[in-house]
């Protein structure tokens, strides 16, 4: 366990660590699985536009952590796919909002299951009690975090 100078943990080290290892998981998992022609953080969008279709590119950016230049190209990179598409804003022309097309959805269909054994493997040994506490528990990390820095998470 990472711990600071004052022998407290180093939550955020933790944190990192284990998002280095769940990044590195899904890498081999989708390469092992014949789906490693777009990147861990595309499939991320798709999944994403999967749960709820029709979100603004910075609503992405904030949910997955990622700068809007950075979701603009990986958007980018998926509408010349044929993954998603974009559309004006109804209410506000000036603004875009992302869909899945019928390839993308049908793309994030193919990595839902091993997104569902990625998860049942990080959860191995925890019991239904202890997920609810981690997931609370990161839910207050990532508020703290939030209301401290000023940022939209």
């Amino acid at each position: 366990m990472a711990k600071s100078n004052n022998n407290d943990y180093d939550i955020g080290l933790e944190i990192a660590f284990a998002s280095s290892a769940y990044r590195a998981a899904g890498l081999k998992t989708l390469k092992a699985h014949g789906q490693d022609d777009i990147t861990r953080e595309q499939y991320g969008i798709l999944v994403l536009l999967s749960l709820g279709d029709g979100l603004y590119q910075t609503q992405i950016a904030n949910i997955l952590g990622k700068d809007r230049p950075n979701i603009t190209r990986m958007i980018d990179i998926l509408e010349t796919k044929g993954l998603i598409r974009r559309e004006k804003d109804t209410d506000n022309r000036r603004i875009l909002k992302v869909f899945l097309t019928e390839t993308g959805r049908k793309k994030a269909e193919k990595v839902k299951p091993l997104k569902e054994r990625m998860n049942k493997a990080q959860c191995k040994d925890l019991s239904d009690e202890d997920i609810e506490i981690l997931v609370t528990l990161l839910r207050k990390v990532r508020k703290n975090i939030a209301e401290e820095y000023k940022i939209e998470i």
